[in-house]
């Protein structure tokens, strides 16, 4: 029966801790890259922005790539080509305006971006009216989007900067001290709204969210108001 000598057992469980760390920290980078999905986006899509954030273009690549994590994402992106003009026997350049795509990444590993199939000139100018984008991954399943006009998008965003800034407790504590009852918290809250963003985007944005009945309603207010002045 042989006995480990102090500095023996303190080298050998010093070489059982680092290779417990070296094992788990290659578990966690391993997570992490399984978390990320690769996504390619075909050429005549051109990316201005992921999530808010600018995208540098490139002139030699015919597919963009970019990898993203699990979660929500949001890209502003437009269709562009060219086509052959059978009738002005020239090239026509065919361009849509800046959209946004929205989709969730869960557990892909792959996924691919691309335009409805368009083969000629006509194709692509119904495109350029309405788009029509699929996001396939790795097994070529279909993934859920949402296509959006950037100017919503971009309202939503600025609605939801509001929202969240009013609703921190430094303001909300700031409308509390200030009112008693919920009627005067309201009154205060939307006081608050009013200084705090440019009223026209506002109105255009709920104009937009609302059916034909609130649209409606919001018409018989206007004109009610127009006769007492």
């Amino acid at each position: 029966m042989s006995i480990l000598s102090p500095d023996r057992t303190f080298f050998d469980n010093s070489r059982v801790n680092y290779l417990c760390f070296s094992l788990l920290l290659l578990c966690c980078i391993t997570s992490i890259k399984a978390r990320a999905a690769k996504l390619t986006i075909t050429d005549n899509l051109i990316v201005r922005e992921i999530d808010d954030k600018s995208v540098e273009q490139g002139f030699l690549s015919k597919n963009q790539v970019f990898k993203l994590v699990q979660g929500q994402h949001a890209l502003v992106v437009k269709y562009k080509d060219v086509f052959e003009d059978l009738e002005f026997a020239e090239d026509r350049l065919v361009k849509s305006d800046y959209f946004v795509v929205k989709f969730t990444v869960e557990n892909q590993q792959e996924l691919l971006l691309m335009t409805s199939e368009i083969n000629d000139l006509a194709t692509a100018e119904r495109f350029v009216k309405s788009p029509e984008l699929r996001l396939v991954d790795e097994h070529q399943q279909d993934v859920v989007l949402e296509l959006e006009k950037l100017s919503d998008y971009a309202l939503a965003k600025q609605v939801t900067k509001v929202v969240n800034t009013l609703s921190t407790p430094t303001v909300m504590s700031q409308i509390n001290s200030k009112t008693t009852t919920n009627t005067e918290n309201e009154q205060a809250f939307t006081s608050q709204v009013i200084n705090s963003v440019d009223t026209v985007p506002m109105l255009k944005y709920w104009w937009q969210k609302a059916n034909k009945g609130e649209k409606d309603e919001f018409i018989d207010f206007i004109n009610k108001n127009k006769e007492l002045k």
